[in-house]
């Protein structure tokens, strides 16, 4: 008996929308390299993924000057934190055989790292498998 796995867009966008209910983020998004969306979820407000996608492209560009300048090797995050304490993280990390960047908005009060965490390792788990 044969059995269809979904995509992995699919699956990693069930987990996404998982985590935007149960872990109370506003939105998650995968961008590759050049800024273009692999996956997305978010609340019912949506974001300006456009300017996301950009300020990931510009972070790429800060991934190599630190590497460069600071011999800081291979970024792993950039986390930024507002007065109102709502949180954006970029993870740049490999999967699907290029680079790719995890965009996080989390609402203010709120943990991240623990669901981020589970979600990169699943896109990693689900960008390596044979078909």
């Amino acid at each position: 008996m044969i059995t269809q796995q979904a995509a992995p867009q699919a699956e990693i966008e069930a987990r996404m929308q998982d985590i935007v209910v149960y872990g109370n983020y506003e939105a998650v998004y995968l961008f590759s390299e050049e800024g273009l969306y692999l996956a997305k979820a978010h609340s019912e407000d949506s974001l300006d993924e456009e300017r996301l996608a950009e300020i990931s492209l510009i972070l790429n560009d800060v991934q190599r000057l630190a590497n460069t300048l600071g011999k800081i090797q291979r970024l792993k995050e950039v986390f930024m934190e507002g007065e109102n304490f709502r949180k954006i993280i970029f993870r740049f990390f490999r999967a699907f055989e290029q680079n790719v960047v995890l965009v996080a908005v989390v609402a203010p009060h709120k943990t991240y790292r623990r669901y981020t965490n589970d979600l990169q390792r699943m896109i990693n788990a689900v960008s390596f498998t044979d078909d």
